[in-house]
């Protein structure tokens, strides 16, 4: 955001949709008061930034110094986007109900440390692409925050990866409801992570369609997804599509 930009109000907004990319971000923009180091978005429903605030790691000195406030903050979009502890604990308050969390692991596990209780949707999306560096470290953290999950009706996980991990086989996601796997997984294997995931209720997967016995699996497996594995999991599940 261009500091010359003039200041804007920020008492009045009900939506803010900030395209940021790879430009440090502070939110000076919207301090009216110069003096004051209170900015409240008292009106504020939903909010959406998409690209990279500054890293917390460098001391991002206008934010820390600024008191941030989101009383009626119900919609939180956040898609590569690291957030400050300060920024952190003002967004995800008693009034939020729905959150979306695109990128980093590493960066929502530290979002979601924050008391989600009151949320009713929860969407995590992770690119294996965009941060190969976390792949070591994703079933670890991932299995940290959907096992806090426990009151939020609507969980859904999307891995988007090049290839199958082992270290997936490691899940336990006790109430995650929702999973996307953007990535071609033997049966056996999706059998293992299907246990571990006791409550979901719709799962989206890719199989190769150029083997001829992988389509013949995927068939023998939307047949008898039952009646070969009829608990914990595999029963609830209401959707699957391939």
């Amino acid at each position: 955001i261009d500091d010359n930009l003039p200041t804007i109000c920020p008492g009045s907004l009900r939506t803010i949709q900030f395209m940021l990319d790879d430009q440090p971000f502070n939110w000076d923009v919207f301090r009216v008061d110069k003096k004051s180091k209170t900015i409240a978005f008292d009106n504020l429903v939903y909010l959406s930034l998409t690209g990279t605030i500054q890293d917390s790691d460098a001391g991002n000195e206008i934010t820390n110094n600024l008191n941030l406030s989101f009383p009626k903050l119900e919609r939180l979009f956040l898609e590569n986007i690291s957030l400050t502890t300060n920024e952190a604990q003002a967004m995800i308050g008693h009034r939020l109900k729905w959150l979306y969390c695109e990128g980093s692991i590493i960066a929502a596990s530290q979002l979601c440390k924050q008391p989600l209780r009151d949320l009713d949707t929860l969407f995590l999306i992770w690119v294996e692409e965009e941060y190969p560096d976390e792949v070591d470290d994703f079933v670890f953290l991932a299995n940290e925050i959907f096992n806090k999950t426990d009151d939020i009706k609507y969980v859904h996980c999307e891995i988007r990866a090049a290839n199958f991990d082992d270290s997936m086989l490691g899940i336990y996601w006790p109430y995650l409801t929702h999973l996307s796997l953007g990535f071609t997984i033997l049966f056996e294997d999706l059998f293992e992570i299907v246990q571990n995931v006791p409550n979901l209720l719709e799962l989206n997967m890719v199989i190769d369609y150029h083997d001829v016995n992988v389509i013949t699996e995927a068939t023998e497996f939307l047949t008898n997804i039952k009646k070969h594995y009829p608990t914990p999991s595999s029963s609830k599940i209401e959707t699957l599509r391939i």
